[in-house]
């Protein structure tokens, strides 16, 4: 290797370097405050329309984003990262209409027509969990702990 090779080399990594740090300390993330075009309804596929970009703020591609039933079950991550991410397309009141904590809606309200959105409880389990918890409390400890943790503590008071 001459040396104009390995110099030709090393300011090409170095500018990639750069490049990626600029990208990860940069507050400004590359989303829209809103997508531009309209969507059309159902799960749309980001790849579609953004092939190879990355998405700058989350550093990953938009395939990572597609609407996938995969994504669907493990969103949590691409939302925990950055809200804006799911804001250019998704208002708050649309993850309000899954993750509202004590609203009950019955479960062909809440799914509607959306069986991709798997929930460990049905729609009326505010008021049936009473029961199910006396029938088979080890069903509520593999998510929640043992008994008389903090979520439950939280109602129930002795």
């Amino acid at each position: 290797m001459t040396v104009r090779s390995f110099i030709t080399i090393a300011a090409a990594l170095a500018t990639v370097l750069v490049t990626t740090a600029c990208s990860i300390l940069s507050p400004e993330s590359s989303f829209a405050p809103i997508h531009p075009e309209a969507l059309p309804t159902g799960r749309p596929f980001c790849s579609e329309c953004h092939e190879g970009s990355l998405v700058r703020g989350a550093l990953k591609p938009y395939a990572t984003f597609d609407h996938t039933a995969d994504f669907v079950k493990g969103h949590r991550f691409a939302a925990g990262r950055d809200a804006q991410v799911c804001g250019v397309c998704h208002a708050q009141s649309f993850c309000a209409d899954c993750h509202a904590g004590k609203t009950e809606l019955k479960p062909s309200l809440k799914l509607g027509n959306r069986p991709d959105r798997e929930l460990p409880h049905r729609g009326d389990f505010l008021t049936l969990h009473r029961i199910e918890g006396k029938i088979d409390p080890t069903s509520c400890y593999k998510c929640h702990g043992r008994a008389n943790n903090e979520k439950c503590m939280t109602c129930h008071r002795r």
